[in-house]
Order: C-alpha cells, then sequence, then structure tokens
C-alpha cells in the first residue's frame, strides 16, 4: 500500500458536493412535462381470495388517466428464476396485507388515491398462516401457493453435508444441543421507494431508486413483454438500500404500465407505511443447532438446522435459506458440518435480502450457543471461540475460500480494548463477546451463466477521463472506489474521473449492489480497463521518444489519440471455477417440539 497515492487515502466521496448542496436528483424529485401520480389499492386481508374488482367509479372521478388491475399484468416475477411467484396486482389471491391488487394513474396525488380508495373489491377471506409452526402443519382452509410441489406451506429444502461426521461425533468429548429463535426486522432507509415511467416512441425508460438496475430491467421486459433493447432504466440518486432496494418491485411495474398506455410519465412514491408493506427484511429464524467438542473446546463436528419464516412471496429466500448454513465454517474452523434448512410462506409481508441476509440469525445462534458450551466445560468462551478461528489462506470444510482473515487481530484489539478480562471478573460488570465474519464477492450469478459479473468501460478524450460501470452508488461509496481506481492506475486524481453509472443504455452490465460484490467485482473491471488505459498511453509517450511520468496527463492522452485513435478501453470481473465438491443429505428431520419437516415425494 505503501506505493499507493491516491487507493486507500482521506479524500471526500465522489457525490459528496452534490449531496451535500441539495443537487443529487432522487427518483421523487423528477418532474416531467404532463407528468401523472399513481397510486396503488393494496389488500387489507393477509389471505383472501380476490371474487371480483370494480374500477369504475375510480374511472369517472375527473383528472384520473388510467386505471389498472390484475388482468392488466398477468405474468408473473421475480429476482430469482425460482421465484416467479409475484404479480405487479394480483387478479387471483392476495397473500399479505398490503398486497397490491389496483392502480391509478391522476393529474395529482391526491386523485389518484381518491380514485384508488373508490375501487371495490370482494374477497372471499381465507385462514391465515401467520407462524413458522403452522406453516409446517398441512394447511386449513388452502395452500399460500398452491402450485407449489412441495408440501404444506414450505418454500424450500435443502440439506449438504461436508466432512466425516461419525468420526467427529466419534472424537468429542461432549455434545450439546440448543434452540434458539431470531425475530425478523425490516429496513428503514431515509428516501422511500419511487419511481419514475416514461414511454416515447415506443421506447420506456424508468428512473427508480433501485440497488439492481439490471435485475430491473429483466423484469420489465418478462412482465411487459417487450425486448429489452426497448427498455431504459436509470439508477436514480439513492437515499438508502440496505437490500431493501434489491428486489424489483410492482410499482416499477405499474409506473411503466400506466406510462404506455396514458402517454405520459408517471411517478408513484410510496409511502412510509408502504415501504414497510414491501419490506424484503430479515427472516424470522427457529435454529437447532448441534455441536461437539473435545475436552479443550475443540470443535469435531456440527449439525445446524433452520427454518425460515419467509412471508408471502420467494425473493431472494433460496439464497437466504442457504445462507443460514454455510457461513458457519468460515468463522470456526468445522471439519465435519452438516446443514439442513427450510423457508415457509406465511401470509405475511415477504422478507428478503436484509444486509447479509441469512447470516446474523446463524451468528446470534452459535454465538450464544458456542457460549454455552463453554460454560459447561469451565472454559472461558473468548478463548475457547478464538481457538477454533479460520486461519487465513485456506479452504473450509465446505470448500470456500479464506484468502485475508483478521479474526485473531480483530479478537485481541477487542479484548484489550474493552478491558475484557478484567471487567468479566468484577460483580455486576459483565461483558460478553461475540464474533462473525463474512465472504464478499458473490461469486454466482443469480442466473446462471459464463458472462462477466461486471464490465467498466474507460473512455479518454483530450484528457477527459469517463469511466462507465452499471454499478449502483447507494450510499456505500462504490463510486468514489472506482473513481480511485481509475485515478490511481492513469496518475490522476478522483475529481479528475467523470463517472457515469447505473444507466441501461449508456452503461456496461454490472449485477447490482448487493452482497459486499462492487468493490471485488466492479473494483477488479475497472482496474483492468484502468491498465488497458494506462498501457496505451504509456507506448504512445514511448514511442515519441519520452517517459510516461514526465508528460502531462493532457498530452499523454493527445500522443495516445494520434497513435491509436478513439481511446476506450474495457474490464470485466467474475469467477465461477472456485467450485468444490458437496454431499446433499435427506431433505427431511426433526429440530425439537413443534418443528418437522418431511421431503416431497
Amino acid at each position: 500500500m505503501a506505493d499507493l497515492k491516491v487507493v486507500g487515502q482521506p479524500l471526500p466521496k465522489a457525490d459528496a458536493a452534490a449531496k451535500v448542496i441539495g443537487a443529487a436528483v432522487y427518483a421523487d424529485d423528477i418532474v416531467l412535462p404532463r407528468m401523472l401520480h399513481s397510486k396503488l389499492l393494496r389488500s387489507p386481508h393477509p389471505h383472501a381470495r380476490i371474487l371480483s374488482v370494480d374500477a369504475s367509479a375510480a374511472r369517472r372521478i375527473p383528472g384520473v388517466k388510467g386505471v389498472l388491475t390484475g388482468q392488466d399484468l398477468p405474468i408473473r416475477f421475480g429476482i430469482l428464476p425460482v421465484s416467479q411467484d409475484e404479480r405487479a396486482l394480483e387478479s387471483e389471491k392476495v397473500r399479505y396485507v398490503g398486497d397490491p391488487v389496483a392502480a391509478v394513474a391522476a393529474v395529482d396525488e391526491e386523485t389518484a388515491a381518491a380514485a384508488a380508495e373508490a375501487i371495490r373489491v370482494e374477497y372471499e377471506v381465507l385462514e391465515p398462516v401467520l407462524s413458522i409452526e403452522d406453516a409446517l402443519r398441512q394447511p386449513g382452509d388452502e395452500r399460500i401457493h398452491a402450485s407449489r410441489s412441495l408440501p404444506a406451506n414450505l418454500h424450500r429444502l435443502q440439506s449438504y453435508e461436508f466432512g466425516d461426521l461419525a468420526a467427529g461425533w466419534a472424537r468429542a468429548a461432549h455434545v450439546r444441543e440448543d434452540l434458539f429463535f431470531f425475530q425478523g426486522n425490516t429496513h428503514l432507509p431515509m428516501e422511500q421507494h419511487s419511481a419514475v415511467g416514461q414511454w416515447v416512441d415506443g421506447r420506456l425508460t424508468v428512473w427508480s431508486s433501485t440497488q439492481v438496475v439490471h435485475y430491473v430491467h429483466r423484469a420489465l421486459s418478462k412482465v411487459l413483454e417487450l425486448p429489452m433493447n426497448k427498455i431504459r432504466v436509470i439508477g436514480a440518486a439513492h437515499g438508502g438500500g440496505f437490500g431493501g432496494k434489491t428486489d424489483p418491485f410492482a410499482h416499477e411495474i405499474v409506473v411503466s404500465k400506466l406510462a404506455m398506455i396514458t402517454g405520459r410519465p408517471v411517478k408513484c412514491t410510496l409511502t412510509r407505511e408502504e415501504v414497510f408493506y414491501a419490506h424484503r427484511g430479515r427472516h424470522p429464524v427457529l435454529m437447532w443447532v448441534r455441536t461437539g467438542v473435545t475436552r479443550d473446546g475443540l470443535i469435531t463436528a456440527m449439525h445446524f438446522k433452520s427454518a425460515l419464516d419467509g412471508g408471502a412471496y420467494g425473493s431472494y429466500g433460496v439464497a437466504s435459506t442457504f445462507y443460514t448454513g454455510v457461513l458457519q465454517p468460515i468463522t470456526y474452523d468445522i471439519p465435519a458440518y452438516r446443514f439442513e434448512g427450510c423457508r415457509v410462506f406465511t401470509n405475511k409481508p415477504p422478507c428478503g435480502p436484509k444486509r447479509g441476509h441469512g447470516t446474523p440469525q446463524p451468528r446470534f445462534a452459535l454465538e450464544l450457543h458456542l457460549e454455552k458450551i463453554a460454560h459447561d466445560l469451565g472454559l472461558d468462551p473468548a478463548e475457547m471461540k478464538r481457538k477454533n478461528f479460520v486461519k487465513p489462506m485456506t479452504r473450509t470444510v465446505n470448500w470456500l475460500r479464506v484468502t485475508s482473515c483478521g479474526l485473531e487481530e480483530c479478537a485481541q484489539k477487542v479484548l484489550h480494548a474493552s478491558g475484557y478480562g478484567d471487567r468479566k471478573r468484577l460483580p455486576g460488570h459483565g461483558m460478553g463477546f461475540a464474533i462473525s465474519s463474512y465472504l464478499s464477492g458473490a461469486g454466482t450469478a443469480i442466473y446462471w451463466n459464463d458472462m462477466p459479473h461486471s464490465e467498466v468501460q474507460i473512455k479518454v478524450d483530450r484528457g477527459g477521463v469517463t469511466a462507465y460501470c452499471g454499478a449502483m452508488d447507494i450510499g456505500q461509496g462504490s463510486d468514489s472506489v472506482l473513481a480511485a481506481i481509475v485515478a490511481e492506475q492513469l496518475g490522476l486524481q478522483p475529481k479528475d474521473v467523470r463517472l457515469v453509472t447505473a444507466d441501461s443504455d449508456t452503461t456496461p452490465i454490472d449485477l447490482g449492489s448487493y452482497s459486499s460484490r462492487v468493490t471485488f467485482m466492479a473494483g477488479n473491471a475497472a482496474l483492468e480497463a484502468a491498465r488497458k488505459m494506462r498501457a496505451m498511453l504509456v507506448e504512445a509517450v514511448e514511442a515519441a521518444g519520452r517517459k510516461y511520468e514526465d508528460v502531462k496527463f493532457e498530452e499523454a492522452c493527445v500522443l495516445a489519440e494520434a497513435k491509436f485513435g478513439t481511446l476506450v478501453s474495457a474490464g470485466n470481473s467474475g469467477d465461477t471455477s472456485l467450485f468444490g465438491p458437496a454431499r446433499t443429505a435427506a431433505t427431511s428431520g426433526t429440530c425439537g417440539p413443534g418443528w418437522t419437516w418431511t421431503p416431497a415425494t
């Protein structure tokens, strides 16, 4: 790091000035000529069959320009290929309080809200499923998703086994089992979800406060049955996401369809209440863990089970279920490990990818579980946990690659700074110790393919540098990271690099801001593109008999453009070659009183 002049330096963020002076344009700031406003009518019932929808009164209200019901948007969508279970407006059955059933476009928000309230929906109310335990039982009135092949209200079953479990249990001098429950919670970004749609000359443009321009683009193409080259999605300035703006949402599809049928721009900004309906927050999870250890506290084997309350729809639930089990071995060196997980549907707002989705819940369970084991053995919990830390430059039992790893250094600093050793001995001054680790990079694309996960293009023109990338800065500073990497390679400052990001028409593809992937993926793509550009500049300067370090950047650009013509370079990132072997175990089991599941036949 000593030779780096830009990366790692305390420089202003790329978007700092625009945010501070109020120049950043958020989706709700966008005002287009003749723009209409949209409101959604949402279900008041957690579980009900839709018998009829009468929008005639809404259509007669002066100022109403368009009305949609579920019949207008019949195609299902979802973020994962296996989660195509939502409709922008439901036409058959609602599955949670807040499920959208109709939408209105009018000349102002008040008129749109009044028109939405004028729509009459007749429901047949069904028995709701409101807990994991209820979802695992055979349903009463009917299942939440009748088309699913799994029994009861199961959404997902999965199980993996690594290492020699029989030998691990045999080596254990002490075995403990515990049951834990982690209650769900949700996001509260400063900015509510918002989107604007515009239909001009047979092309759709959508501005949205999304975290993932690419997947909104895909969902719009599918539901509206338009080629992707007829749709442009632009990520507006972003007021916080935390995972809650990662899915494609009903309002993004609704404003697009309303713009198409009215011929006018349409905006929809969710109220704070509606943000909680949109949700996609952290799953409530019931967890059972069984661990074997030696007398001095070394882990020999672990069996972990999780049951997730997924709410009404799939969202990222398959991945969340997987994550509740996959990350235990990246904090602790577990030589033999078995994981069984299930996700259930309930009649509550759908849960999804909130900040490290699927990982904080098992961290809570495992840290308490190991604490209890340490007390059983008469060991200091912190020391026992440190003894089991994974080591740098290793592979876990489930074949995850660990490179840099600061667990021990972090533990040492925290224990020293907190006075842990002294405070735990003082009456009334207890202190616990918990630690966690996380993998960055999201190495597999949501839609499996061999294309790059992230691409960056750089254009240099008479001394001006522009970097194009599809990644969305949601406040984490990814724009600043990209500018710093490009500037470092070209011998500039970040302020000298113009950024064009998150626009499906003008930027190359990027799979989005989630799973701590942008610095790793887009950063490496930017590094590759910048190195290629630097190589062209250096070659042109040296061909003129001079040294790159002795030439002003503007002059180097002129020499390079004279030699090569248009100065463009591209880089990409995405490696799917790091997978290892695994065994799948039977997807059935028992985790304690009232918690069982059986496999699909």
